[in-house]
């Protein structure tokens, strides 16, 4: 088999591999159908749909550092080679069609005998959803050895009707000539817990979570009106940093020690608790207001109103007790606080 390291790899408009060997003169292209998919350390596999000349696997195993082409496509450009300028990239025309707890998934368009109707291939990169320090999605490519792979998701996110993250992005389609809009749904849930941050769990994964850096609209929050906005800052480019407005609409319930919940609703009728602690007054109109606490006890940034017919509701007990004691004075990170 002739050194890979003179071997150069692409491939044509119907995703055929195509193997330049400019040291053979008299065989210096081959041009071979197959499938493509990946292994357990992200290292591409090519599986010839004939058995190859007796210099070539019947499976061919190439390994290098994946990318997200800002025309999201994905590129794959080969490490065998010392010299960074002689490399080969690979270049898959597609379309990213899945986000999963712990996978991207990617199908890659090929014609048998390079005519006919297209035919789709899905290609799976295994790893971890993460944002980076400009807000914007990103996954981690694993790699089996040294640091994973950064795919950066150029476009906005945006949240749906039922709360989930999703990620729409145009490509242009080169045969025809013509734009494709795309979406990737995200299910999970929100993470409100930490002050400062916005974070979005991938359901089924402990480790893919997107934590944005974000500020609440309003420190003062109407329990009734049963929503909770952020403030956050997407840096789509170097220069340009757009301020996203995110409204999380749920119910605000009030419970046992004055912990405070905030159930937001999912789809299929699924409905994702968060539960703070909080510090409580009762108010000269008879409503109850909570300043709120992070999971580490720290301030949370905001305070929540509770109108009595509501705190009532929620915990009528409590709300039993607060009139008892409505001249108590609360205290929270050493700071007196009257309502």
């Amino acid at each position: 088999m002739p050194s890979s390291a003179k071997l150069r790899y692409e491939f044509d408009r119907a995703s055929r591999l195509v193997i330049r060997d400019p040291a053979d003169a008299l065989r210096p292209t081959r041009v071979l159908e197959g499938t493509v998919t990946t292994d357990r350390q992200n290292r591409l596999q090519y599986q010839f749909a004939t058995p190859p000349a007796g210099d070539l696997p019947r499976t061919l195993i190439l390994e290098g550092r994946w990318k997200l082409t800002r025309n999201h496509d994905l590129s794959l450009t080969l490490n065998e080679q010392a010299d960074p300028s002689a490399r080969s990239t690979l270049l898959f025309k597609g379309a990213l069609v899945r986000a999963e707890a712990k996978a991207l998934v990617f199908a890659v368009q090929r014609r048998e005998g390079g005519e006919g109707e297209p035919e789709r291939q899905e290609l799976t990169l295994s790893g971890a959803w993460d944002a980076d320090a400009r807000n914007r999605l990103t996954f981690l490519v694993d790699h089996a050895d040294g640091p994973p792979d950064r795919l950066t998701f150029q476009s906005g996110w945006e949240v749906g009707r039922a709360h989930e993250l999703l990620y729409r992005y145009r490509r242009y389609d080169r045969p025809r000539r013509a734009w494709e809009e795309q979406t990737l749904v995200f299910d999970g849930h929100w993470d409100l817990s930490e002050s400062r941050r916005l974070i979005y769990r991938v359901e089924g994964s402990d480790t893919s979570a997107f934590s944005f850096t974000a500020k609440l609209q309003s420190p003062s929050l109407i329990a009734k009106d049963g929503r909770v906005v952020y403030q956050v800052g997407l840096g789509l480019t170097r220069s340009e940093t757009n301020v996203r407005r995110v409204a999380l609409l749920g119910a605000w319930k009030i419970g046992r020690g004055a912990a405070v919940s905030f159930e937001i609703p999912y789809a299929r009728g699924r409905v994702q608790g968060l539960r703070l602690e909080g510090a409580w007054r009762l108010s000269d109109r008879d409503q109850v207001s909570v300043t709120l606490q992070d999971a580490r006890g720290e301030p949370w940034g905001a305070t929540v109103l509770f109108t009595r017919a509501l705190a009532a509701k929620s915990n009528a007990s409590l709300f039993v007790r607060l009139q008892k004691t409505a001249e108590e004075r609360s205290v929270l990170a050493g700071v007196q606080v009257r309502f």
